[in-house]
């Protein structure tokens, strides 16, 4: 019989450890205390010592920082008696106990027990009940260890009208089991707001938020030195920091911008994806180092995505190093290059600009309207999708609507070391560039320029490339001009301060076709002789 109950006892405590990790959050402690034992009211006993164990259960958290739990405690002590004999005692009892937590590193315990005791003494034994009541403040030195000191009631059940009262005392140490078998990090983050990521605009989500999260302290103590980072595998080389607390209290919450250094690699991204990024939340509750990795999903769009919150970020798809679009331009100078340094009286980046043009009209280019994606009917809603073309792209294909046209333009004209810049009206999108005009110039203040910063921008309106360079100025002119004030240029350097430049893997795998260099010579003196006549017919 007495073999079957150990067998029992120790298969229910084996199966009780086993559930901790199953519920972290229900607190489990075990606490040892030796102690003072000391008998009131009968002269017959006098003090002795002992030691008492506790299984606590905390497992009902109430408002105020109160818990509530169940404790299942034993011990064995000893009191002398005047005879010279030994009154010892083998107790146990359960009960509930209530706790408060005062400060992150104090707390105080209240405790009822009912329970039986075995006393031996001179020979006799007998098994008799008893009731306790306890009271303990407890000082945290980590998560998982407590120091305490503990005093407590009991009331013997000796004689029917023999108990005895006996006062307790001591000093001991807590410990949270949960904390040693599965020390869990007590922080949660949720997402307040989400920002969509686009890959031309990876460089600029390192100083800019990507999301909003917010972290709750659900520790019952206060956390220090928290730093939060975010990493997506693949397309970041390693977590981005982007934000440290020294303190956030105990259910206190904080909201943070994320941020993300990511890498080249987003711009691989043919297709939107659902990422599975994840928020890494490292602190120190009461010392000890805890960390917590919160799965965070973030939607990130294909590498032509694009949305018009901020026109200058169009700037991103203009790119000087754009294998294409170099190629394209240093064949066109070279094809022009006797003509440019020849005797003229246009400035060298008019030259330029009107052999680029012509050159992107013998081989091709046409202006194509996606109604699925218009920069009329996008721009108008700053929340809407639309596809912007890298300038290889639009060689490749030849085409594209207003916004692909200007990018390549601009992408072309920058390559050759001429300054560009975007001119906005209601619904529309087109280029300009730094004509080489100087202020000092007499007589450069007539019609046709736009004249901002110190430099004299002329417009071209790249749709019209069918229609010859002088046409293309004249119809950008008129636009500035209709637009009333609601114009905006924007120059390339400055945008490109907020969003770099970059150029898309592949983009130099399929060059393009060039037309002959005769022709593109030929259509440019051309156009060049009725440049000339504009241009002073201007001043």
């Amino acid at each position: 019989m007495e073999t079957a109950k150990k067998r029992f006892i120790l298969s229910a405590t084996f199966c009780f450890m086993l559930s901790i990790p199953l519920f972290p959050e229900n607190k489990v402690f075990f606490r040892f205390m030796p102690l003072v034992n000391a008998p009131a009211g009968i002269e017959y006993f006098e003090p002795g010592f002992g030691g008492r164990a506790f299984l606590d259960y905390s497992f009902v958290s109430l408002p105020q920082k109160f818990n509530f739990g169940l404790s299942l405690g034993g011990g064995y002590s000893r009191l002398s008696v005047k005879d010279n004999s030994v009154f010892s005692i083998l107790e146990g009892d359960a009960g509930p106990f209530i706790d408060r937590q005062f400060l992150d590193r104090f707390s105080l315990r209240l405790g009822l027990g009912a329970g039986v005791y075995r006393y031996q003494w001179n020979g006799r034994k007998n098994i008799r009940p008893k009731l306790d009541a306890s009271f303990q403040a407890l000082f945290h030195v980590s998560p998982f260890l407590s120091l305490f000191a503990g005093a407590g009631y009991t009331w013997y059940t000796f004689a029917d009208a023999l108990p005895i009262n006996s006062v307790k005392a001591g000093l001991g140490v807590s410990l949270n089991l949960g904390e040693l078998v599965q020390p869990l990090p007590r922080v949660s983050a949720e997402k307040t707001g989400q920002r969509r990521i686009f890959p031309v605009s990876y460089a600029w989500y390192e100083d800019n938020e990507i999301a909003r999260v917010k972290i709750s302290n659900n520790e019952p103590n206060a956390i220090t030195s928290v730093e939060l980072s975010f990493y997506l595998e693949r397309y970041m080389n390693q977590p981005t920091l982007f934000a440290a607390v020294p303190r956030l209290g105990p259910g206190e919450s904080a909201e943070f911008p994320v941020t993300a250094l990511f890498n080249e690699s987003l711009l691989e991204l043919l297709e939107n994806i659902n990422a599975n990024s994840v928020v890494s939340v490292g602190y120190r509750s009461l010392g000890m180092k805890k960390e917590a990795n919160i799965p965070m999903p973030m939607p990130v769009y294909h590498r032509n995505a694009f949305s018009w919150d901020d026109d200058r970020r169009a700037a991103s798809f203009v790119s000087p190093g754009d294998p294409g679009a170099v190629y394209f331009a240093r064949f066109v100078e070279a094809a022009v290059r006797k003509s440019v340094n020849s005797d003229t009286r246009l400035p060298k980046n008019m030259l330029l600009a009107v052999a680029l043009f012509e050159a992107l009209d013998l081989y091709g280019i046409n202006y194509l309207v996606d109604p699925a994606s218009s920069y009329v009917e996008l721009s108008e809603n700053a929340s809407s999708l639309d596809n912007l073309n890298y300038p290889y792209q639009t060689l490749m294909y030849r085409g594209g609507d207003c916004d692909d046209l200007s990018i390549l333009f601009c992408s072309l004209l920058e390559a050759l070391g001429i300054k560009t810049a975007f001119i906005t009206t209601p619904g529309h999108i087109y280029a300009a560039f730094d004509s080489g005009i100087t202020v000092e110039e007499p007589g450069t203040a007539g019609t046709g320029f736009i004249y901002a910063g110190g430099t004299y921008w002329l417009p071209v309106e790249i749709t019209a490339s069918g229609e010859g360079f002088a046409e293309a100025w004249r119809l950008g002119s008129q636009e500035w001009n209709d637009a009333d004030g609601e114009g905006v240029l924007y120059p390339m350097g400055d945008s490109w301060l907020l969003y770099q430049p970059v150029s898309a893997p592949g983009a130099g795998e399929n060059l393009p076709a060039m037309p002959e260099e005769t022709e593109i010579a030929r259509r440019f003196e051309a156009s060049v002789r009725t440049i000339t006549g504009v241009y002073y017919a201007k001043k």
